[in-house]
């Protein structure tokens, strides 16, 4: 005879009727507590309303110029921008105890068709920088690589580490759902330096919104220190380590083929980039 796996409690099983009662007004007690407190949490792939993911994007890498700094070393400088261009907005919430606590833990909310939302556990934190551009920031959210295309010498990394993620212009309002305001704004996203204290932090980027990161920031950078002239590769990688949530993670690149000669830097190609509208203009 074959025996059959349960996956389920058996009540009638060697459980008497008077405790099987109680078992049985224990779980549905507890069953309308969780309908009271807005129901049963759910894996992010479970069934149900269709989640609005978003989607992020590198735009075009900008504004390539060759400095010196005060120490003698050479950097590349660049501006780049991380666009949204998914169904939904990436919202972040970093919380943490208390102050002597360093870092927060970063939880993502998606949206979905019902009007809904559900909150997952990342593996991303935010930190306060201290850096002249004092605020909360995502550590990791961007990479950025140099890598020279003869073959000679090794691949240089960007110095900058964290970010903080808000809408600063549109991008592609004709994408559906983008608003046509600012909905993560400076001040009630990544904070200012006298919010170093705070216990709770959030931070977004709206479906058709840009995130620019200028050349002028600190450590927007690459250490070009003792490269010879030649031909490169720069990339720059939205969420290199996969810690959010997104529609697709196959996009999430550009780069820009250059030539450093002395103090130029010269654009020889562009790589591939979501389609731009202009700032504040539709496609």
């Amino acid at each position: 005879m074959k025996r059959h796996i349960r996956d389920c409690i058996d009540f009638r099983a060697k459980i008497p009727a008077p405790k099987r009662l109680l078992v049985l007004a224990l779980a549905f007690a507890l069953a309308l507590s969780l309908v009271l407190l807005g129901g049963i949490a759910r894996p992010v792939d479970a069934q149900g309303p269709a989640l609005r993911l978003p989607d992020l994007r590198m735009g075009p890498i900008q504004d390539m110029r060759i400095r010196e700094d005060p120490a003698g070393r050479r950097l590349l400088r660049f501006s780049t921008l991380l666009v949204n261009v998914g169904a939904g907005p990436i919202e972040l919430y970093g919380q943490r105890p208390d102050t002597d606590t360093d870092t927060m833990p970063v939880t993502q909310r998606i949206f979905d068709d019902a009007g809904g939302y559900r909150d997952i556990r990342t593996s991303a934190v935010m930190f306060f920088s201290g850096d002249g551009h004092d605020h909360w920031h995502v550590k990791g959210l961007q990479r950025y690589r140099l890598e020279p295309l003869d073959g000679s010498g090794q691949a240089r990394k960007g110095a900058k580490e964290g970010f903080c993620l808000h809408d600063v212009s549109p991008y592609d309002l004709t994408l559906p759902r983008a608003p046509e305001r600012r909905i993560y704004t400076t001040n009630a996203t990544c904070g200012e330096r006298e919010d170093e204290e705070a216990l709770h932090v959030e931070m977004g980027l709206s479906i058709g919104w840009v995130d620019v990161y200028a050349y002028w920031l600190p450590f927007q950078w690459i250490d070009i220190t003792g490269l010879p002239s030649g031909t490169y590769r720069l990339w720059t990688v939205a969420d290199p380590k996969k810690q959010f949530k997104e529609s697709r993670e196959t996009n999430n690149y550009t780069w820009n083929k250059i030539e450093l000669k002395g103090d130029k830097v010269r654009l020889l190609k562009e790589g591939p980039v979501p389609r731009y509208c202009g700032d504040g203009r539709y496609c």
